[in-house]
């Protein structure tokens, strides 16, 4: 485990030396080929993901009115070097997903599922908390960036129906 760079990771970040030991205790390494699908929009999972190496394409499905069909529009692209995490409403409990995550590249990446994590909150409450209020912010992030848009679709939408 590199604990150099998860202490890179927002999410871990803050925790200290011994807390990062215990949550890597329970942190799997997976590799996915160029192309191959780590998130399935729609299906069930309860993992997280921390990217290590590689890129990772994230998008979500669209429906083309004209067409009926859909389509895949990419909303971004991360890199190990963003210490990005992703997956994050999987590690709450088993959801669907909301977006698809797809290897641009051979990516290899440190998952937990809901049970590790759980069991992590159980026995070691402070640890629980601090990844928690990490995941709350970036959601916290996240929403507000979705109310912006919104917003300014909603207002092209207005002025595209006035004209």
């Amino acid at each position: 485990m590199d604990f150099t760079f998860l202490n890179k990771v927002d999410m871990v970040k803050g925790l200290t030396a011994q807390e990062l030991k215990t949550i890597s205790s329970k942190l799997k390494t997976v590799k996915y080929s160029e192309n191959e699908f780590i998130i399935e929009e729609n299906k069930e999972s309860d993992k997280l993901f921390i990217l290590y190496k590689g890129e990772v394409v994230i998008s979500k499905k669209m429906t083309m009115i004209d067409e009926q069909e859909k389509i895949d529009k990419t909303f971004i692209t991360v890199s190990a070097d963003d210490h990005a995490f992703f997956g994050e409403i999987g590690l709450l409990g088993l959801n669907k997903r909301t977006a698809t995550c797809k290897a641009k590249t051979e990516c290899t990446l440190y998952t937990i599922d809901h049970k590790d994590f759980m069991s992590i909150c159980k026995s070691n409450p402070e640890i629980g908390f601090k990844i928690l209020f990490e995941i709350a912010r970036k959601l916290s992030w996240l929403l507000e960036r979705t109310n912006d848009d919104v917003l300014k679709l909603t207002t092209a939408l207005i002025y595209a129906l006035k004209g």
